[in-house]
């Protein structure tokens, strides 16, 4: 630094600031630096002093000052700025400078003070406060939710910005009333909304209602979602918070396949009606021809009406699996908590008269837990899976069936276990596919389609079915798992 009596006491006052101070001319030139400056940059004095600065940044610093360098007039000669710079190593710090430009009689610059304070950690928190801002606005978007807050007692409902562009409405620093919110919702569900709300309001359980809202083009379906978080000393609700979500997309789809069922359902009547109607007449007319003609029939004839009659006989039968096919999760009772034991022991008594008559046996183990199903289709699962067990054993060997349940913590798994005829691994892909037959006719009837309703079931339930064999005459076993939670 100059040692010219006019820095001398000004040398000594801010020569130990923890603060970096310097003062440079109007051409950038560093006429003084400040020890806490020079231990900053790691440098000597001298490799400071005497330098024009500018000379020393990149060109968006230099652009950056020049915009903050017009700002200086006598009447308004204090401005900040926060710039990056580097530091001896080249690592970035950020720093806040408050510049005090010092003018002449004439109104000329003389020179400028500078007094910085690094804040390289406060602009690192908040650069990445601001990513993840940016990214939380993306995320929003692209979930398609947005966040709101309701004060009951002030009757005030804040919306985020994501919550009215959504809507495609503009959004407002005013909150809703609890009022205007209410009149934006499709009439037909005011009263459905308003109550869950109210209810929630009075016992704290979290809600999730889905409503129409009127947006800028109409009704907009949303799913809000939310809960109390506060409450004041009477337990009256102070404060909640949730989202809604944009579940138009979702509608939409939900509509497509009730039209789509609907369709699925006129197609099950046609089928089980004026398909099932043509085959009844040509049995019928065949059984006719037959008593018409009695013994004039020779013994080829008699055996092409009776494979006429036995196609029409298992085309029925086929149409009627398709039908039960079609009506898994549709036609069938609703889902409900029933005890997994008392529909095994209904299966059992229909398997009677089969059980009978091959003087088989099916051996029941393990713990039959309650479970959250169809109580139909729980025992069409069980009755196809044990009737093919005793069905599918080689001529002359007596079917042995073990049946056992095994309740974990979260699922239920049943094992049917057999001494049947097996399964080539090469074929076990492909058992539960619709009209797979690996065996054929003239060893054993059936359409083929029973494995692929037990699928069907499995899956409606939200659970998962497979089968094991070593291969051919070493038996099978199928496995199912179903959840034990409610979904």
């Amino acid at each position: 630094m100059s040692n010219s009596p006019e820095h001398a006491d000004y040398a000594m006052l801010v020569e130990h600031h923890p603060f970096m101070l310097n003062r440079f001319l109007p051409d950038s030139t560093l006429v003084y630096v400040n020890q806490a400056m020079v231990t900053f940059f790691d440098a000597e004095p001298d490799a400071l002093v005497g330098k024009r600065w500018l000379e020393m940044v990149g060109e968006a610093q230099r652009r950056q000052w020049h915009e903050h360098y017009a700002q200086f007039t006598p009447e308004a000669p204090r401005h900040q700025l926060i710039n990056c710079v580097k530091g001896p190593k080249g690592e970035p710090h950020w720093v806040e400078w408050t510049n005090t430009a010092f003018f002449d009689d004439n109104g000329a610059l003389t020179f400028i003070q500078a007094v910085g304070v690094d804040v390289t950690s406060r602009m690192e928190a908040r650069l990445a406060l601001e990513i993840n801002q940016e990214r939380y606005a993306l995320a929003q978007q692209a979930a398609g939710f947005g966040v709101w807050e309701w004060h009951p007692q002030r009757d005030e409902i804040v919306w985020d910005p994501q919550c009215y562009r959504m809507l495609g409405l503009s959004p407002s620093d005013k909150p809703l009333t609890f009022a205007q919110w209410q009149s934006r919702l499709h009439p037909d569900d005011v009263e459905r909304c308003s109550k869950a709300v109210n209810e929630q309001l009075l016992e704290g359980n979290e809600f999730v209602i889905e409503f129409r809202y009127q947006s800028a083009n109409g009704y907009f379906w949303v799913q809000g979602r939310g809960q109390v978080f506060e409450r004041d000393a009477t337990n009256a609700p102070l404060r909640l918070i949730g989202t809604h979500l944009d579940i138009q997309s979702l509608k939409a789809v939900q509509q497509e396949l009730t039209r789509s069922n609907q369709e699925l359902e006129q197609f099950a009547y046609a089928v089980s009606h004026d398909l099932r109607q043509p085959l009844r007449m040509v049995n019928s007319y065949l059984q006719l021809l037959t008593r018409e003609l009695g013994n004039d029939l020779s013994h080829d004839a008699q055996e092409m009406i009776q494979f006429a009659r036995d196609g029409a006989e298992r085309m029925d039968n086929m149409i009627l699996g398709i039908l039960d096919y079609s009506r898994v999760g549709r036609k069938t009772s609703p889902m409900e908590w029933i005890d997994s034991r008392a529909v095994l022991n209904d299966v059992m008594g229909f398997l009677k008269p089969m059980l009978t008559e091959s003087g088989g046996e099916v051996n029941i183990e393990g713990e039959w837990p309650e479970v959250y199903a169809s109580r139909d289709e729980l025992t069409r699962l069980l009755q196809n899976l044990l009737d093919n067990a005793l069905k599918y054993v080689d001529q002359g060997k007596t079917p042995e069936v073990t049946i056992t349940s095994r309740p974990h913590a979260d699922d239920w798994q049943v094992d049917v276990q057999d001494n049947g005829i097996g399964i080539a691994p090469e074929q076990q892909d492909r058992l539960f596919g619709v009209f797979a037959r690996l065996q054929p006719r003239s060893r054993f009837e059936g359409t083929g389609i029973g494995l692929a309703i037990c699928k069907r079931i499995v899956e409606h339930h939200g659970g998962t079915i497979s089968v094991f064999s070593s291969g051919e005459g070493h038996g099978s076993r199928f496995t199912f798992t179903l959840s034990l939670t409610q979904a």
